[in-house]
């Protein structure tokens, strides 16, 4: 378990064959997103994973930060080849999701818009 006794959100990591999963507990934002980002950014980088997953079935708040984080963990994955998907996401989270368009887009379609050199006017 990531995390430290007081703080309102943890991240317990998994490896298991070609997928790292990230199970995270409590509240996604300002003060805990970079502790979450820090722990899903290795299963990422590392070469022999094919698939993160990240189970919010215990994440009570996302705030924009949280959201941010998530977006910069599902380009990332893009970039190296990676799925990325999130699961078991509580009514509440799920809204913030859907309202910022997060389960919808394609990450392909906003990598290329916004950070591939190809995609950029310069």
């Amino acid at each position: 378990m990531t995390g430290c006794e007081t703080s309102p959100f943890a991240v317990q990591t998994q490896r298991s064959g070609t997928s790292f999963v990230a199970t995270c507990r409590g509240e996604m934002d300002v003060t805990t997103c970079d502790l979450f980002f820090a722990a899903v950014l290795p299963g990422i980088t590392d070469t022999a994973t094919s698939r993160v997953s990240v189970d919010l079935a215990e994440v009570t708040f996302l705030s924009a930060s949280g959201l941010r984080s998530l977006l910069l963990l599902l380009c990332a994955a893009h970039y190296s080849g990676k799925s990325f998907d999130l699961h078991r996401t509580q009514p509440q989270v799920r809204r913030v999701l859907d309202l910022f368009g997060f389960t919808t887009f394609k990450a392909g379609l906003v990598w290329e818009a916004t950070m591939s050199p190809k995609g950029r006017a310069h």
